[in-house]
C-alpha cells in the first residue's frame, strides 16, 4: 500500500504543470511545438495541450481559443502570432509577437501577464485586449477590472475599465484614456483597418488565402485590369490587378500572376498623412516629390510591399515618411524622405523572421526617395558596402537590367527587370525614338507595355519569384506618368 501511494505521488509529480489546452478554433491555425522548426496545421477535434514555449499562428478569418486550468480563457484574433511562454501553479505568461489576444481572467486566479515586444500587462481578474503591430507598438484595452501596463523604459500605469493605453516600441507609454472601441469587436484593439492591412501584406502567403482575399476585394476595387500576355521567357501569364482602399488614408495595389506551372503575387500598401481624396490621382501626383517650397496636401508616411511565389518572398518596409524642402531657389521642391527603408528576403526557413518580414538584408536611414540617396546604410553581416553586379545583358538600348547583391558569408539576391510588350518583345529605345505613327498615341502604346521582375536568391533553394504587371493599371491609378 505504501509503495502504491509513493508511486501515485510520483506519477502526479511528473505530470506537466501546464493544463492550458486548445478548446476550439476555426479557419487556418498553425501550431509549433517548443524546440521544433516545423509548423503543423490544427486538424480534427483534438483538444491539443499547450506547453511552455509552444506557439500558435492564425491566418485571415481564423481564431483559436485556449482554456486554462483555473477557468481563465484566451482568444487569439485573426493574423496573430502567439507564444505560450510559461504556465505554472502560481503564474501564467503569454507572449504576443503581433496581432491581438483577448483574455478573460478569473478573479482570485493565478498571476496572469501578457508580454509584447514593447509592453507587459499584468492582471488578476479582468477582461482585456492586448495588441501589437509588426513594429512592436502595443495597445491595451480594458473592458472589466484593471490592468497594470508597463513599457520597456520602466514606466507603468494602471489602466482601468473603459480605458486604453498605447505603448510604442522603445518609447514611453501614453496616459490611460477613454476607450471608444466596442468590447464585442475582436478587431477593436489596433485591429483597425490600417493595422489589419499591414499584417496581411507580410503574413498572408498561401495561394488559397491570396485568391480568397482577392475575390472579396475586387468587388469594391477602384481600378482593376485583367489581361493575358507573354513574359520575357515566352510563357503565357494571366494577370489580374486591382486597387482598393483598406482605410481612408491608404490604398493597396495587388497583382496576381497565373502561369501553367506557377502562381506569383505582389502587393503594395501605401499609407498617407491624411484621408485620401475621391480622385486618387490628386494624392499620387505629388506623393514622391512636389514643386515649390510648401509640402503637398498628401504625401506618403509608410509603404509596405511583398512579392512572393507562396513559398519564398521579398518584402520592403518603409516608415516615418515626411516631405523635406530642398532649399533650392532655382528649382524649389519638397521631396519624400523615409526615416527608415528596409529590405528583407526569405525562403521557408526565414519566413517568420522579424515578425514575418523575413531575413533582414539592408536598411537605408533618412532615405531620399526621388534622389535615390540615403544619409546612412546598414547591411546584413557588415557595416560596409555589399558587392554589387549590375549589367544590361541585352545591350544598353534594351530595357532589361540585371542586379545582384552579395552579402557577408556569401548570401546573395539578384533581380532581373524587363519592360516588354504584350507579345513578349522587349522594349528598346528605338520603339519610341522612331516616333508614333498610324494613329498610335502614347496611351495606346503604353497600354501594351508590362513590367516583369524576377528575384533569385541563395535563400530560395533554386526557386524564383517571377511577377509581371501592366503599365495600364499603374497609369490609371496615378502611379506611373509619361
Amino acid at each position: 500500500m505504501k509503495q502504491a501511494l509513493v508511486s501515485a505521488v510520483l506519477f502526479f509529480a511528473c505530470l506537466p504543470a501546464s493544463a492550458a489546452y486548445i478548446d476550439s478554433w476555426r479557419g487556418e491555425v498553425n501550431f509549433r511545438k517548443s524546440g521544433t522548426a516545423e509548423w503543423a496545421p490544427l486538424a480534427g477535434d483534438e483538444k491539443a495541450r499547450l506547453g511552455d514555449g509552444d506557439e500558435l499562428r492564425t491566418a485571415r478569418a481564423s481564431t483559436v481559443e485556449i482554456l486554462m486550468d483555473d477557468g481563465s480563457r484566451v482568444k487569439l484574433a485573426p493574423v496573430s502570432f502567439f507564444k505560450m511562454a510559461s504556465e505554472g501553479k502560481d503564474a501564467v505568461s503569454l507572449g504576443l509577437y503581433y496581432g491581438r489576444v483577448r483574455s478573460w481572467v478569473k478573479k482570485f486566479s493565478k498571476k496572469f501577464e501578457v508580454r509584447t515586444p514593447s509592453a507587459v500587462c499584468a492582471v488578476r481578474g479582468t477582461d482585456f485586449m492586448v495588441s501589437s503591430d509588426e513594429k512592436g507598438n502595443s495597445r491595451v484595452e480594458v473592458y472589466e477590472g484593471s490592468v497594470l501596463a508597463g513599457d520597456s523604459k520602466g514606466n507603468s500605469s494602471l489602466v482601468r475599465e473603459g480605458q486604453f493605453a498605447e505603448i510604442p516600441n522603445g518609447g514611453r507609454m501614453s496616459s490611460p484614456g477613454h476607450n471608444p472601441n466596442d468590447s464585442n469587436n475582436m478587431n477593436s484593439a489596433v485591429g483597425d483597418q490600417r493595422q489589419a492591412a499591414r499584417s496581411e501584406i507580410y503574413n498572408e502567403l498561401s495561394k488559397a488565402d491570396v485568391i480568397a482575399r482577392a475575390q472579396e476585394e475586387i468587388q469594391s476595387a477602384e481600378f482593376q485590369n485583367r489581361k493575358v500576355a507573354i513574359d520575357a521567357f515566352g510563357n503565357r501569364v494571366r494577370m489580374e490587378e486591382y486597387v482598393i482602399r483598406p482605410a481612408p488614408d491608404q490604398f493597396k495595389y495587388v497583382v496576381l500572376n497565373t502561369r501553367d506551372n506557377r502562381f506569383d503575387f505582389g502587393k503594395i500598401l501605401f499609407t498617407f498623412n491624411s484621408a485620401l481624396p475621391s480622385d486618387l490621382s490628386l494624392a499620387t501626383a505629388n506623393m514622391m516629390s512636389s514643386p515649390g517650397a510648401a509640402a503637398p496636401q498628401w504625401y506618403l508616411t509608410a509603404m509596405n510591399s511583398v512579392m512572393s511565389n507562396t513559398t519564398d518572398k521579398v518584402t520592403e518596409d518603409a516608415s516615418a515618411g515626411r516631405m523635406v524642402y530642398n532649399g533650392s531657389l532655382s528649382d524649389p521642391q519638397n521631396q519624400l524622405v523615409f526615416g527608415a527603408y528596409s529590405f528583407y528576403a526569405a525562403g521557408p526557413a526565414e519566413i517568420n523572421d522579424n515578425g514575418g518580414l523575413g531575413k533582414w538584408l539592408w536598411t537605408k536611414t533618412d532615405y531620399n526617395v526621388p534622389k535615390n540617396q540615403s544619409a546612412s546604410f546598414a547591411y546584413y553581416g557588415s557595416p560596409t558596402a555589399i558587392i554589387t553586379d549590375a549589367s544590361t545583358p541585352a545591350g544598353s538600348d534594351t530595357f532589361y537590367t540585371y542586379t545582384r547583391n552579395t552579402y557577408a558569408g556569401g548570401l546573395w539576391i539578384a533581380a532581373s527587370d524587363y519592360v516588354l510588350f504584350d507579345d513578349g518583345k522587349l522594349l528598346t529605345a528605338g520603339d519610341f525614338g522612331a516616333g508614333l505613327g498610324g494613329g498610335a498615341t502614347i496611351d495606346s502604346v503604353t497600354d501594351k507595355l508590362n513590367f516583369q521582375r524576377v528575384y533569385t536568391s541563395s535563400l530560395f533553394g533554386g526557386r524564383k519569384i517571377d511577377l509581371e504587371f501592366s503599365a495600364k493599371l499603374l497609369k490609371e491609378a496615378g502611379l506611373l506618368r509619361f
